[in-house]
């Protein structure tokens, strides 16, 4: 049976991502751009794209037990 997810459940698998993926997401999520996240972080853009892209794979992996057929 699916369960409803919840903030905090999606806020617990966030916490558990590695640092390198966790920070460029959660500044994605706050609203910074990918050229900001860059800039802040002293990282290639190319990198930012793909840290948040691979935190989105984790996540929708960790959380797939939520998903709905």
């Amino acid at each position: 049976m699916t369960s409803l997810i919840n903030i905090d459940d999606i806020q617990s698998a966030i916490s558990r991502l590695k640092y390198d993926f966790r920070r460029p997401f959660s500044m994605f999520l706050d609203g910074f751009h990918y050229d900001e996240i860059a800039e802040e972080l002293d990282i290639p853009m190319g990198t930012v794209k793909s840290r948040i892209f691979h935190a989105r794979k984790r996540l929708r992996e960790e959380l797939s037990e939520f998903a709905v057929n």
